[in-house]
């Protein structure tokens, strides 16, 4: 399971990566970014845009690597997790934690790398770059996003409500 979470996440990086790169060659300077509704607009040149969604997309996915490596190692007082005091009894539950949590951040990535890519495709068609077609990316928003929230609840299953496959190992107290 992991490593199909991993090949997902990784997948999901490239794609949105792929559809940059496709807007940096097909877009015209500037690149207009609607901000809001009102008419709020933001005038960005090729490479601007370009470089300001790569650094956006290596510091999200950055940032959840990182996490995904240290929050599991916090002293137990420190985990934002529930049931803490199980996940950090022994290094056999640390090591379960650890896998178990890298697996649902890269989750949480991968929903990341969706609204990136919805929204990247907004811009290309609110600038003309491609012939219209139907898109609507408040649906696909709201679709990920009440995926998104599902994982987030998932959380809360995953490490502290249900019967864990960690509960179903048999742990040593440790004295």
């Amino acid at each position: 399971m992991i490593k199909f979470v991993k090949f997902i996440w990784m997948l999901s990086m490239l794609a949105v990566m792929g559809v940059l790169l496709y807007e940096n060659v097909i877009l015209q300077p500037p690149v207009t970014i609607k901000i809001d509704d009102v008419g709020g607009v933001f005038n960005l040149s090729k490479n601007g845009f370009f470089y300001l969604f790569l650094a956006a997309i290596v510091v999200f996915n950055g940032i959840l690597l990182i996490l995904g490596t240290v929050i599991p190692t916090l002293p137990e007082k420190f985990l934002p997790i529930p049931k803490r005091n199980f996940w950090a009894k022994n290094q056999t539950t640390r090591r379960m934690l650890l896998n178990n949590f890298k697996l649902w951040i890269k989750g949480v990535g991968i929903f990341i790398n969706l609204f990136i890519m919805i929204y990247l495709v907004a811009i290309q068609i609110e600038n003309g770059a491609t012939p219209k077609f139907p898109f609507d990316a408040s649906i696909l928003s709201t679709i990920v996003l009440v995926l998104l929230v599902g994982w987030l609840l998932l959380f809360f299953a995953w490490f502290g409500m249900n019967k864990t496959a960690a509960e179903k190992v048999r742990v040593e107290k440790q004295n």
